[in-house]
C-alpha cells in the first residue's frame, strides 16, 4: 500500500491541529456505589457494564502433594456423595444437538422448521410449524431429552463437571490450564493527531541504499530491515489543486508532474480498496532530510510484527481472521507478506512511515501499518511464560511431588500446553477424585411442554469480543501512573517496546447475572434481518425458569476443606452467610448457552451429604445430619473468595449487553482503541 489520502482534509498539517475531534463517549457514572476517579472519567466511557466479569489470579499459587489411587492416600480423607438440586432462574439450554434446517416450505408467510433427530426408535423427522420465516443455513440448537415417559431434559454431567472445575479454579486460585495462545496487533496511525504539539507523530522517511540489512525472520527466511532512514520534515502538504509553493514538499495529483511516490507495499500498489493512494511527491530537496538510526528494539519489533502476521496458528491471518478462508487462505496471505518483506519493501528510494518522538518508535510499509504488541496471551515479550498459564515449577517432572489445587482434584492428562511437562512414564496422567452424573429434570405428573419450554426463540447474535479487547481482558487500573508518559488511559499488551508497559491478564472470565433477564427478553431478536442470517441461532425446547434438575456428585479421598470448597463452588447462595457474603440479592451461577444474553442463571442446593464409612458388615454411606454445620466447621477462607463472590451476585448491577456503537459491538471496541492511539500521542499534563 502507498500513502492513503486524508479523508476530508486538504492539508496534512491542518489535520494535526484541527482534524476530526475524538468521539465523545460520555463520562462514566458511579455504579454499585463505587467511586470513579478523575483519571477514569478522562478515559471517556464507563467500561463497567458488560456481560462478564473476571476473578484475578492470586499473587502466589498454592500446591499440595498428589493424591494417588493406590490406597496409600486414603487415611484421614473422605469419600462419599452429595445429592444436589438445581433450579434455573432464567431460561436454560445446555446445548446438545445443533443442526441446520434441512427443508422448508415457502408457500406461506411462515416456514415450518424440519430437521432430523435421533430417538430410541431411530432417526425421525421433526417438524416445528409456524416459527416464522428463516433460512436453510440457520443453526438450530436444542436440549438433550430422555427417550422415556415425558422425556425429561438431561443436563450432561460433562457440562456440570466443567462448570465445577472453572468455579474451583477461581475460588482456590489455581493456574488457568486451557487458555489458547493468541498474538495481536494494532494500527499506530488509526486516528490522526487532532490537537497542537503532539509528542509522538507519524512521519515520512526514505530508504537509502546502505541503510538496509537482511535479517533472519525464521529458519530459511530472511527479510529486509532498515537500520537507518532519511527522516523527512513534518511540513508535508496535500496539494490537491496544485496551488502550493515549493517551500514545502507535498503530495500532488497523479498527473501533476511530481516525482513518483515509490513507498509502501508493491511500490504504491493499492491493496486496500477503501483508501485512495497518492502517487506523486514534489518539493523534496536533500537539504530537508535528516539521517536517523532505526534502533535495535524497533528492528526487533518490526520482525515480531512480521512473525505475528505470518503465524497461521496464533497470529493475524490465523483461522480467526474474518477473511480466512473465504477471501484468501492463510497460506496465500503468508506467502504474499514474506515475498514483499524479502524482495519488495524498503528498496532504495522507497518512502515509509515511522512514529517519531525524538527517535523512531515504530515503522511500517504504509500509513495504516500494523504493529504487533509486545506480549501475546500466553507469553511476555514473545518468549517469557506468563505465570498462571503454564504448569508450576513444582508440578513438572516424571513424578510430580506437588500439584496446584484443580489438578489435585481433577487430575491431569498432559495433552495440552496448560499441563505439558507434568508427569511421565507411569505418571503421565492422573485420574481425578470427583465424578458427576447427568442432571435429570424433576417432572411433576402430567407436566405439559407448554409449561416446561419456551416457544422456538430466535436469539440475538452471540458475537463476543475476544481477548484483543484489552479494555476488558487486561487489568485497567484507571490511574495516571498506569500510563505516566501520555494521555491514553488503556493498558494494552504493550504498544511499542521501550515506550509502553504491557498489562496483566484480568483472570478467569465469568458471565454475570443480568437484572433485565427477569423483566424483559434481552436475548430475543425476531427481526427479519436476524431470521434471515446464519450468524445467530434458533433455539428449541429451552427450559422456562423454575424447572428443577437433580444430580449426584461422587468423591473419593477428599480432604474436608476440599469437600467444603466443592460445596461452596456449586452452592454460593446456600452457604454465602457462613463465608461472609454481603449482597442482599444473594448469589447464583451460570450454566449453558446464551449466558451473555441473560440465559443460564441457576441456583444449586446441596440436599444431602453422605460419607463413606466402614462397618463389620462392610462399607456404607452415612447421611450427615447437619450439612450447614459440617460446612461451617470445615470451610477454609481463600485469597480469592471475595472477588469470586462478586461475580456470582444475583441481579449483578455491573451486568449488561456488550457495549456497542450504532448497534455494532465491533465498532465500539475499534473506536475505543483508535481513541487510545490518538491520546497516546500527547504528553500527559500533570
Amino acid at each position: 500500500m502507498g500513502l492513503e489520502e486524508v479523508p476530508g482534509s486538504t492539508d496534512l498539517e491542518t489535520a494535526v491541529t484541527s482534524g476530526p475531534q475524538p468521539r465523545q463517549l460520555g463520562l462514566p457514572k458511579e455504579q454499585s456505589g463505587r467511586p470513579v476517579s478523575a483519571a477514569q472519567q478522562a478515559c471517556g466511557p464507563s467500561l463497567r457494564k458488560k456481560p462478564y466479569g473476571f476473578v484475578p489470579l492470586p499473587d502466589v499459587f498454592s500446591t499440595a502433594e498428589p493424591v494417588w489411587h493406590d490406597g496409600t492416600s486414603t487415611a484421614g480423607r473422605l469419600s462419599g456423595e452429595i445429592r444436589f438440586e438445581m433450579e434455573n432462574l432464567t431460561p436454560l439450554l445446555v446445548g446438545w444437538e445443533r443442526q441446520k434446517i434441512v427443508d422448508n416450505d415457502d408457500a406461506g408467510s411462515l416456514w415450518p422448521i424440519r430437521f432430523t433427530r435421533a430417538t430410541a426408535d431411530g432417526v425421525v423427522n421433526v417438524s416445528i410449524p409456524g416459527v416464522g420465516r428463516t433460512i436453510e443455513s440457520k443453526s438450530i440448537l436444542c436440549s438433550l431429552r430422555a427417550p422415556w415417559g415425558d422425556r425429561p431434559v438431561i443436563v450432561p454431567g460433562d457440562s456440570l463437571k466443567g462448570m465445577l472445575r472453572h468455579e474451583l479454579g477461581a475460588l482456590l486460585g489455581a493456574p488457568m490450564e486451557r487458555v489458547a495462545e493468541r498474538s495481536y496487533s494494532y494500527r499506530p496511525n488509526s486516528l490522526y493527531p487532532n490537537e497542537p504539539n503532539p509528542q509522538l507523530v507519524p512521519r515520512l522517511a526514505r530508504v537509502f541504499a546502505d541503510g538496509v540489512e537482511m535479517r533472519e525472520l525464521c529458519k530459511g527466511v530472511s527479510v529486509r530491515v532498515p537500520s537507518a532512514l532519511e527522516l523527512l520534515p513534518a511540513n508535508l502538504k496535500y496539494d490537491k489543486k496544485h496551488q502550493l509553493s515549493n517551500e514545502c514538499y507535498r503530495f500532488d495529483p497523479a498527473n501533476s508532474g511530481g516525482a513518483a511516490y515509490h513507498g509502501g507495499l508493491g511500490a504504491g500498489e493499492n491493496l486496500n480498496s477503501r483508501r485512495k493512494l497518492h502517487s506523486r511527491l514534489a518539493g523534496l530537496t536533500d537539504k530537508t532530510i535528516e539521517r536517523v538510526a532505526v534502533r535495535q528494539i524497533v528492528q526487533e519489533g518490526y520482525l515480531n510484527t512480521l512473525r505475528h502476521l505470518t503465524d497461521l496458528a496464533h497470529g493475524h491471518f490465523s483461522e480467526r481472521h474474518p477473511d480466512i478462508p473465504n477471501m484468501v487462505t492463510g497460506n496465500e496471505a503468508r506467502q504474499r507478506i514474506l515475498e514483499a518483506a524479502g524482495t519488495v519493501v524498503f528498496s532504495p528510494g522507497d518512502l515509509t512511515w515511522v512514529e517519531w518522538d525524538k527517535q523512531i518508535v515504530s515503522i511500517g510499509w504504509h500509513y495504516y501499518y500494523r504493529w504487533a504488541y509486545q506480549d501475546t496471551i500466553r507469553r511476555k515479550g514473545g518468549t517469557v511464560e506468563r505465570e498462571g498459564l503454564f504448569p508450576l515449577a513444582q508440578e513438572k517432572g516424571e513424578m510430580p511431588v506437588q500439584l496446584s489445587a484443580v489438578r489435585t482434584l481433577f487430575g491431569y492428562t498432559g495433552d495440552n500446553e496448560g499441563s505439558a511437562g507434568i508427569g511421565g512414564g507411569n505418571y503421565s496422567q492422573l485420574m481425578g477424585r470427583i465424578s458427576i452424573n447427568a442432571a435429570l429434570e424433576a417432572l411433576p405428573s402430567n407436566a405439559r411442554d407448554e409449561e416446561r419450554f419456551l416457544p422456538p426463540t430466535f436469539l440475538k447474535e452471540l458475537g463476543m469480543p475476544r481477548p484483543s479487547a484489552v479494555e476488558f481482558y487486561l487489568k485497567q487500573p484507571y490511574h495516571p501512573k498506569s500510563r505516566p508518559s501520555d494521555r491514553a488511559c488503556l493498558v494494552t499488551y504493550g504498544d511499542a517496546a521501550g515506550y509502553d508497559e504491557p498489562g496483566q491478564l484480568s483472570g478467569r472470565k465469568f458471565y454475570l447475572d443480568r437484572d433485565e433477564a427477569y423483566t424483559a427478553t434481552p436475548w430475543k431478536d425476531d427481526s427479519e434481518s436476524n431470521r434471515l442470517n446464519d450468524r445467530s441461532t434458533l433455539v428449541l425446547e429451552a427450559s422456562k425458569p423454575g424447572r428443577r434438575f437433580r444430580f449426584t456428585l461422587r468423591f473419593r479421598d477428599l480432604d474436608p476443606h476440599e469437600l467444603a470448597a466443592t460445596l461452596l463452588a456449586f452452592c454460593p447462595d446456600q452457604f454465602h452467610k457462613v463465608v461472609g457474603g454481603k449482597h442482599s440479592n444473594g448469589y447464583c451461577s451460570k450454566l449453558g448457552y446464551a449466558r451473555p444474553l441473560g440465559w443460564g442463571t441457576v441456583r444449586i442446593q446441596a440436599l444431602e451429604l453422605h460419607l463413606l464409612s466402614s462397618t463389620e458388615n462392610g462399607p456404607k454411606l452415612d447421611r450427615e445430619p447437619d450439612l450447614d454445620g459440617w460446612f461451617q466447621r470445615h470451610f477454609q477462607r481463600t485469597e480469592m473468595l471475595e472477588k469470586w463472590l462478586d461475580v456470582h451476585r444475583h441481579k449483578n448491577p455491573d451486568a449488561g449487553d456488550y457495549p456497542s456503537e450504532g448497534g455494532q459491538i465491533y465498532t465500539f471496541h475499534a473506536k475505543l482503541r483508535a481513541d487510545h492511539t490518538r491520546l497516546r500521542r500527547y504528553e500527559r499534563q500533570n
